[in-house]
């Protein structure tokens, strides 16, 4: 059993207004994974809409109107795990795959605004030995020719760097790995989809990104994770999958204030638990959901007008590394 503490912090030089942002902080119940317990905290004191997006994930959409200098974001989540063995699925599914494809799989072999064909991924794939029998062996190859062609390197690329970048840099973090290894995949004509989440290991305090690539309606969906050029196990949990990351970024949103800068910073903690925290059950005080702090300037009103006369600005999203 897994918790995970997930802390947003967005954070301005001056005050701003009319905060509206959306985040994916939920991680889902499915075939794979179970939560046991799951809570949100926002600060201010907001009030939080929760809906399911095109692609089926929980999202939570909630706006700070007065004036404020600071919004945190705190996920808790208390999850088991008990992912299907890739290995064992992928050995007897054919390559290629079947191209009378479901529904749900045909969204995922084509183009998306990260994973965009260019001259370079072309030559990428063109590049690619020929893959061999089972779909195990070319998701294996895939995954090892993915891994050798970028390098692990952090700070090099943001949360908005398309593939094409990626690979004229030759480096990028895992947000740049799966989109590389995804785009590769429908190049071939394998669905490909993005996944946000988090990883149980040591020393890793962010987000996390891998991989789901079809292996046909009798299977479904398997884990693959390009950046540690593995199939994936119970130390990753999933919160939402899309096209790409532009689909599920952690948060986004918008933000009025003429003259403030926009910090984010983001820590994440996954630890491994005997048992479900009394705070993260149904039974749990309901203030977690929400919290009261001290706005700023809420009396101002001539700043308050003055505010509002200004565009919307966008919202900083956190790079999933």
């Amino acid at each position: 059993m897994l918790r995970i503490d997930h802390e947003t912090r967005l954070s301005y030089s001056e005050a701003v207004i009319e905060s509206v942002i959306e985040v994916r902080m939920t991680p889902p119940s499915n075939e794979d994974q179970t939560i046991l317990g799951h809570k949100i905290r926002i600060s201010p004191s907001a009030a939080l809409t929760i809906f399911r997006d095109g692609f089926g994930n929980q999202a939570q959409l909630f706006s700070v109107v007065p004036p404020h200098s600071e919004v945190l974001i705190q996920a808790a989540t208390c999850v088991r795990v008990h992912r299907r063995d890739p290995r064992k699925i992928l050995s007897g599914a054919p390559w290629p795959i079947d191209q009378n494809l479901s529904v749900e799989a045909v969204e995922f072999l084509r183009p998306s605004p990260l994973t965009e064909p260019c001259d370079s991924l072309r030559a990428f794939a063109a590049e690619l030995p020929k893959l061999p029998g089972t779909l195990l062996d070319a998701v294996q190859l895939l995954l090892d020719t993915v891994r050798a062609r970028l390098n692990y390197t952090k700070q090099v690329t943001d949360a908005s760097t398309p593939v094409s970048k990626a690979l004229e840099l030759g480096q990028g973090v895992c947000q740049d790995f799966s989109h590389l290894f995804i785009a590769a995949s429908r190049q071939l004509g394998l669905p490909a989809r993005y996944v946000s989440g988090y990883v149980n290991e040591p020393g890793e305090i962010a987000t996390h990104a891998w991989c789901q690539i079809w292996a046909g309606a009798g299977v479904g969906w398997v884990d693959v994770d390009p950046t540690r050029k593995i199939f994936c196990g119970n130390d990753h949990i999933l919160t939402a999958v899309g096209r790409d990351f532009s689909d599920v970024p952690p948060n986004k949103g918008v933000w009025k204030g003429a003259g403030a800068k926009e910090t984010i910073s983001v820590l994440v903690n996954v630890q491994k638990i005997d048992r479900v925290p009394t705070e993260l059950t149904e039974l749990a005080s309901p203030a977690w959901t929400s919290t009261s702090a001290e706005q700023v300037g809420t009396n101002n009103r001539a700043f308050f007008h003055q505010q509002r006369r200004i565009i919307y600005r966008q919202q900083q999203s956190q790079q999933q590394q």
